[in-house]
């Protein structure tokens, strides 16, 4: 293959980049599959030319070998009977004379010269005009090209090396009848490859247009998505990567058409939760100031009451919206996780105690369990898990709490007594807002974030929380954290 192809190839890839950005899709399928097309007609022309010539010139050259040496043996036997080489080039100047009296005299008839000592050395007319002959010092004696640049064989007389034959370079001779017939080929097959080019054309168009389609329908589908119309779907066919990128759209619009609901589930739960306290609040106050309800120390703490459960859920509120955002702040350092146990259960002792419900903690570990982290978080962590416990385990009561390693990860498993949960509730406690129905009642019940704050701690330490059926009839917990030993 010639070198002008490669850089050829890139000045038209380097066009075709630079025309084709306004084309839709399908235009650039249809321009990739013409100039590939066209890229590979060229190159088969370039080859077949290549390949012609080389092996046009290659057999030629092995013939004329074979017939060399037949020559040489002929020359030589001439070169016995007269004994120089006088002979040989009176009858080229001969034949030279001729051929020049003959372009002279086109219209004339003059009958070639009797020559025919070199007839006897010739295999066949063809060789006539490329006859070589050169003395034992290799100098030309028919013919003017020199040694060099010739295929000669050596002449040998009685072992001794007396001339050599040789014959003109067969591309001198017939290299304008081999372009002409190279030629007529070559334009017999560009039409060929034209005819063929259209052909392509007119069947690539409609493939184009097939193939532009899934991206085409993509392209609406992602239109109609980033106007809010997120329960837009596409039709999946085939297993190729167009298919691929369907279903992730498919799965991209399943997901933000979720997080629209819970959107909207998050708000009408938030609004809920503020109201009732704010009601409460609000009755209370109105109450007093129409003197069905007298100022006194009781009804302020209820009003105090009040405001407490409501910023204590602002708070909430505002550390799960820190988490989502990636703004709430982390101090990690390495801490012993049996003594953050030890403190948050000393911590919930006396709620608990209250509540009659017992506590203990066991550590399968005879070794520090180290993990990284930040010690108020984690504080905060337990205390809520311990929290949920204490708000929904009847009395009396018992909260298990055991610290092991597993798989190199601090494990940590929080199990309490009945009720438990049921098998549908138990994928949902970790949601926002969510609360079990035995514990709806606001007496007992919390405000459905505790457990989803320690979702949001425990993501920030790169550990993992999931509930379960406890062997003691209630719920159990497991954390499992990074250890740094």
């Amino acid at each position: 293959m010639r070198s002008w192809l490669t850089p050829f190839s890139l000045r038209l890839s380097t066009l075709f980049m630079r025309f084709s950005r306004n084309f839709q899709i399908r235009h650039k399928l249809f321009a990739v599959f013409v100039l590939s097309n066209i890229l590979l007609i060229v190159s088969m022309w370039q080859v077949f030319q290549w390949s012609f010539d080389r092996g046009f010139v290659s057999y030629a050259t092995e013939r004329d070998r074979d017939f060399l040496e037949q020559m040489a043996n002929r020359t030589a036997n001439l070169y016995v009977y007269y004994d120089d080489w006088y002979f040989l080039a009176q009858e080229s100047r001969l034949e030279d004379r001729w051929q020049k009296q003959k372009l002279e005299n086109l219209r004339d008839l003059i009958p070639p010269p009797s020559t025919p000592n070199l007839d006897l050395i010739y295999p066949s007319q063809y060789y006539r005009q490329r006859f070589l002959l050169y003395d034992q010092k290799k100098a030309p004696i028919i013919g003017h090209v020199p040694y060099t640049k010739a295929e000669t064989h050596p002449v040998v007389v009685e072992g001794k090396t007396v001339g050599y034959v040789g014959l003109r370079s067969m591309r001198d001779l017939v290299q304008d009848r081999t372009l002409s017939f190279v030629r007529q080929q070559g334009e017999a097959f560009l039409l060929i490859s034209a005819f063929m080019l259209i052909i392509a054309a007119v069947l690539t168009w409609p493939l184009a247009q097939w193939l532009s389609k899934p991206i085409s329908t993509l392209r609406a589908a992602a239109k109609r998505l980033s106007a809010g119309q997120f329960d837009t779907r596409i039709q999946i066919r085939g297993t190729d990567e167009l298919a691929d990128l369907g279903r992730d759209f498919n799965h991209l619009a399943s997901t933000l058409d979720h997080m629209r609901d819970a959107r909207r589930k998050w708000v009408a739960d938030t609004a809920h939760e503020l109201r009732t306290p704010v009601a409460i609040l609000r009755g209370e106050i109105e109450a007093m100031q129409d003197g069905i309800i007298k100022v006194s120390p009781d009804s302020l703490a209820s009003l105090q009451h009040e405001t407490i459960h409501i910023a204590r859920l602002i708070d909430d509120l505002n550390q799960l919206s820190m988490h989502d955002m990636g703004s709430l702040s982390y101090q990690m350092e390495d801490s012993d996780l049996e003594h953050l146990l030890e403190q948050a259960v000393n911590s919930m002792l006396l709620q608990l105690d209250e509540a009659n419900i017992n506590v203990k903690l066991n550590n399968e570990c005879k070794s520090p369990i180290m993990v990284c982290g930040d010690t108020d978080r984690l504080h905060q962590l337990f205390t809520n898990l311990m929290n949920n416990s204490l708000k929904y385990t009847n009395a009396p009561g018992e909260i298990k709490i055991t610290l092991k390693k597993q798989n190199k990860k601090a494990v940590v498993l929080l199990e309490d007594t009945p009720p438990g949960v049921s098998d549908e509730d138990l994928t949902k406690i970790f949601d926002q807002f969510f609360r079990v129905e035995n514990s709806r009642n606001r007496a007992t019940g919390g405000r459905g974030l505790g457990l989803a704050i320690c979702t949001s701690i425990i993501e920030g330490h790169q550990g993992s929380i999931e509930a379960y059926h406890a062997p003691t009839g209630g719920l159990g917990i497991r954390v499992e954290l990074p250890l740094t030993n």
